[in-house]
């Protein structure tokens, strides 16, 4: 009964799947340490308010050392990580207007954590990620549209490691 709900359903999205394509990229910061990141995507839109987004990501942070005026010293080995993401953008207003949006997102992936004299391994984690965030979408063209977001990613590293980060990313968005 289901399968023969959904293949109609389906049906009537493909018009707007295959006019509604897009090709995105994009690069920042991360917020409190000095990160970076970057990211592209395919994607495509069922409505004119809601895009899904298959992406691939890049986020590393820094070794971070700090001093503490009593003598002591605290080490955060940063890392890369690098993964394969699905997210959805829901937006205020239609594609054609400037418009806020909220974006929600999965992904898996792999992490390696920075070796350095205070930490010689090299380690590879599995791992898997959750984001939200939102941010805000400029049409130049019909075709081209420049975005800017934030988010938070918490990323958990071979089921026992949490780390999150706050990426800022600016980036543009081709519509074929």
């Amino acid at each position: 009964m289901k399968t023969r709900l959904a293949v109609p359903f389906l049906l009537m999205l493909i018009p707007g799947i295959a006019g509604a394509q897009t090709v995105q990229a994009a690069g920042g910061l991360t917020v409190k340490d000095p990160g970076n990141v970057v990211s592209a995507g395919l994607g495509f839109s069922p409505a004119s308010r809601l895009d899904v987004v298959v992406s691939i990501e890049r986020i590393h942070q820094p070794t971070r050392t700090e001093f503490f005026s009593g003598g002591g010293t605290s080490v955060t080995r940063g890392g890369t990580m690098t993964f394969v993401a699905g997210e959805i953008r829901a937006s205020l207003f239609p594609r054609d207007r400037m418009t806020p949006f909220l974006v929600a997102g999965i992904g898996a992936g792999v992490s390696r954590p920075n070796v350095n004299s205070e930490f010689p391994n090299a380690v590879r984690n599995d791992l898997r990620v959750v984001y939200a965030g939102g941010g805000i979408r400029v049409p130049v063209t019909r075709q081209l549209s420049v975005l800017a977001d934030v988010r938070c990613a918490l990323g958990v590293e071979g089921g026992d490691g949490l780390m999150a980060t706050w990426p800022i990313r600016a980036g543009i968005i081709w519509r074929f």
